[in-house]
């Protein structure tokens, strides 16, 4: 299916991100309870790959970019 890497390629995570703004079409089609139950757990574990490689989705249709890099948030507080 794939190649084992230590780090997952940029690449493979657009192609995620692409698979899980394909699942968004569901919502307006009729599926039994259990389908849906199994296509919100496939959903869920693609969307976590993508965090887990510290990306989010980008659902922003003018923007040519599937996924963006997660920013890490600053204290609110610091020591000074």
């Amino acid at each position: 299916m794939s190649n084992l890497a230590d780090k997952t390629e940029y690449k493979a995570l657009n192609i995620i991100a692409q698979m899980v703004k394909q699942y968004e079409k569901l919502h307006y089609l009729d599926m039994t309870k259990e389908d849906d139950w199994n296509a919100t757990n496939a959903r869920n574990l693609l969307q976590s790959i993508i965090q887990n490689n510290e990306y989010k989705i980008n659902y922003n249709r003018n923007s040519k970019k599937s996924i963006l890099k997660t920013k890490l948030c600053k204290p609110i507080f610091s020591d000074r």
